[in-house]
């Protein structure tokens, strides 16, 4: 007699946001500036949500209009290590993958270019303003981000987030229904203990 076992888990709709999480968007802000200016800025000088205070005085003006006047640079910026194949991984295993990211306006066009440039394998896009609740716009089971607040509002509804750990989260306290994790290999294997659970 042959025994088959066959797994049990559900496929989620996961969110997953972009800066950050799937984009290098700190990584390629410090590069930026430190190429224009001759900086040795690093990652781990990103300590809070407000860049202004560290990165205005090296610009000598508000660095959003700094980076709204060379808006192309997102565009450039690097993937996460290890996001464009947990993404495709987690497609493949069956998950319906939803990018959630917020934008101004002006930069929403960059989404379009970097999701062509690197084609993580998304079955679609959601871009809100940055005033947006991404709970509000997406059914999504699950969200992947680094937004502390993103993942409180995901909790309070009942769902659950993962907080992708960053410099300038790492004091940010993880409520109920909130996991943390330090890279995308822990990110699957979340996902999977979720999807087995669900």
């Amino acid at each position: 007699m042959c025994v088959v076992l066959v797994s049990m888990s559900k496929p989620l709709h996961i969110a997953v946001d972009l800066d950050d999480v799937t984009v290098d968007f700190i990584g390629g802000l410090v590069k930026s500036v430190n190429t224009e200016y001759g900086t040795n800025l690093s990652v781990d000088d990103i300590t809070q949500w407000d860049l202004h205070p560290l990165l205005d005085p090296i610009i000598g003006r508000s660095f959003w209009g700094w980076l709204r006047d060379r808006e192309w640079l997102w565009a450039q910026f690097d993937a996460v290590p290890g996001a464009i194949g947990a993404i495709d991984k987690l497609r493949r295993e069956g998950h319906y993958l939803e990018a959630v990211t917020s934008k101004p306006a002006w930069a929403e066009h960059n989404v379009w270019k970097w999701i062509g440039l690197w084609r993580p394998a998304f079955q679609r896009v959601t871009i809100v303003t940055l005033e947006d609740c991404k709970a509000d716009f997406t059914v999504a089971d699950v969200l992947i981000d680094d937004k502390p607040q993103n993942c409180l509002e995901f909790a309070r509804e009942g769902r659950e987030a993962i907080m992708l750990t960053r410099p300038h989260n790492r004091e940010a306290t993880t409520p109920q229904r909130v996991f943390r994790a330090d890279g995308w290999p822990e990110v699957l294997g979340i996902i999977e203990g979720m999807a087995a659970r669900a």
